[in-house]
């Protein structure tokens, strides 16, 4: 009987130190991938990174992915595999590669890029975050789009306009 409390209270004190951990590090949405930190050193995942690398590193922030598909032909000639996550977040795979990452709503507000631009965010913030963006209203609707990204969408051309979705990297848009 002393044997089962102990155990017992074994695995009470490992349930109270998981809860007491810190939550892990949202990731930050960069033009060339993600990153965040980790114990006080830049974890960065690339576009490039083989596919099951990248799902490990995402799973581990994100959780258990809420779907996955694979788009025959998203305009790259080859399938896209769309893997989607709790907060907005889907991350996009070409032939076996990261290859992109989008942001839609709704999105989890610690899904940001480094300049504290995520969904929600005003277009005089965009602009004042990112000086060079190109903003035009094209067949997709109102995109703004930066060199080395990210990029997204913005709900109109007016002046207190907001982003509604953001994006890097080859990506397939479909709803």
């Amino acid at each position: 009987m002393a044997r089962a409390s102990t155990l017992g209270a074994i695995g009470l004190a490992a349930l109270a130190l998981i809860a007491a951990a810190p939550p892990a590090a949202p990731w930050t949405l960069r033009g060339d991938g993600l990153s965040r930190i980790v114990a006080g050193k830049p974890q960065t995942l690339r576009f490039g990174t083989a596919r099951q690398a990248a799902l490990t590193a995402v799973t581990a922030v994100m959780g258990k992915p809420r779907s996955t598909r694979t788009v025959p032909d998203c305009g790259q000639g080859d399938p896209m595999t769309l893997v989607a996550y709790k907060g907005g977040l889907t991350i996009q795979f070409l032939k076996g590669k990261f290859s992109g990452w989008s942001l839609d709503t709704p999105a989890d507000p610690a899904l940001k890029t480094a300049a504290g631009i995520t969904i929600g965010s005003t277009r005089v913030a965009l602009r004042k975050a990112y000086p060079d963006i190109d903003i035009d209203d094209g067949s997709l609707g109102v995109m703004f789009t930066r060199e080395d990204g990210p990029s997204g969408f913005l709900d109109s051309m007016k002046p207190n306009a907001r982003v509604t979705g953001l994006y890097a990297g080859e990506t397939c848009m479909v709803s």
